[in-house]
């Protein structure tokens, strides 16, 4: 995430107005400890806001809605805090966000809450957008209007929007195919686990696994990828009753609650070596142990801080950010944890 004036004071262990004076060359500080400050600023490639900055002499004000899951999973609490931390930096220019929270999936709720984020005056949206064509239409709509819309952590096929910020989840596919291949040494029978296609990423992520395997000429056999419904019972069920019924099995992909897959590798009773799509507290302990042999993660808070971050830029100047921001993702060991 870029350096902010906070970081800068707590490097240099004084006030975030010391900083700012120290930046500005205003007087009222020691010249011994402005230089420190700017240099400090130097290394950590510091670079200044100048459109949030001349919002403070504007009297324009902007509210930013984020149409946002229910929140409970560790994975998109820490996109909530991308999002706070961008919040927080952005309310001094004139500059709100506001948070429309609704249930895991629904269209007609996300429907209702982008209409009710219109009706409150928001003049851009930041959304999770479920792939529906209820969904699709409205954005559509939102497109014709000239109204600033950002995709979080997914997208919709072939419908534009301001920018899509996200993993490349068809690169984290083939990834996993990847690392399924390494760690067998090439031989055995590979299931991959997924969730349910209504996060268009989903879809692109079961892609990269296929064609990992169409286009290598690996001996591990890709028995069959299971998309999952997002229901832990129903989900638990389903491994259990797949595993079972291809006992051949020894490699999993997993993206989903870690608690299910883990419990249905456990009811199972074979080794296995997995693979699992990010890194909740209970799948660290998991890698830490060796129930879990590899993780594949990405960086969901800065997802939630560069929604708002470029919506802070855009809103005062128009100035277009990149229509795709691509973050990245990371492979994890248990030597890689502290």
């Amino acid at each position: 995430m870029p350096t902010t004036l906070k970081d800068i004071a707590a490097a240099a262990g004084v006030s975030i107005g010391t900083v700012e004076r120290a930046l500005k060359n205003r007087d009222r500080i020691n010249p011994q400890v402005a230089e420190r400050i700017r240099q400090i600023a130097k290394e950590m490639d510091y670079q200044p806001n100048k459109i949030a900055s001349g919002l403070v002499k504007r009297s324009r004000k902007y509210k930013i809605a984020v149409i946002f899951h229910i929140t409970g999973s560790e994975f998109w609490n820490e996109v909530l805090k991308g999002i706070h931390k961008a919040e927080k930096e952005i309310k001094d220019y004139g500059m709100s966000v506001q948070m429309y929270f609704g249930n895991d999936f629904d269209p007609q709720v996300q429907l209702t809450l982008i209409d009710q984020a219109l009706q409150d005056g928001a003049n851009a949206i930041v959304i999770i957008p479920i792939n529906s064509p209820v969904i699709a239409k409205r954005i559509r709509q939102l497109n014709k209007e000239n109204f600033p819309v950002v995709f979080l952590n997914t997208y919709l096929n072939r419908i534009s929007c301001l920018s899509s910020i996200h993993c490349d989840y068809y690169r984290s596919g083939r990834i996993g195919g990847m690392l399924a291949d390494r760690l067998s040494g090439g031989t055995g029978h590979v299931m991959a686990f997924l969730p349910s296609s209504v996060m268009l990423g989903n879809n692109y992520r079961k892609d990269g696994i296929a064609d990992y395997f169409k286009d290598t000429s690996s001996n591990l056999v890709l028995e069959k990828i299971v998309e999952l419904k997002n229901m832990p019972e129903n989900d638990m069920e389903t491994m259990i009753r797949e595993l079972r019924e291809h006992n051949q099995v020894g490699y999993i992909i997993y993206c989903g609650d870690t608690n299910v897959a883990l419990s249905a590798m456990k009811n199972v009773n074979r080794p296995f070596t997995s693979i699992f799509y990010d890194l909740s507290s209970d799948a660290k302990k998991a890698l830490l142990d060796g129930r879990i042999d590899a993780a594949i993660v990405q960086s969901q808070k800065e997802q939630g801080y560069r929604s708002i971050d470029v919506l802070s830029q855009y809103l005062p100047s128009g100035i277009e950010p990149k229509k795709e921001i691509l973050m990245d993702c990371q492979i994890l060991f248990k030597e890689c944890i502290d």
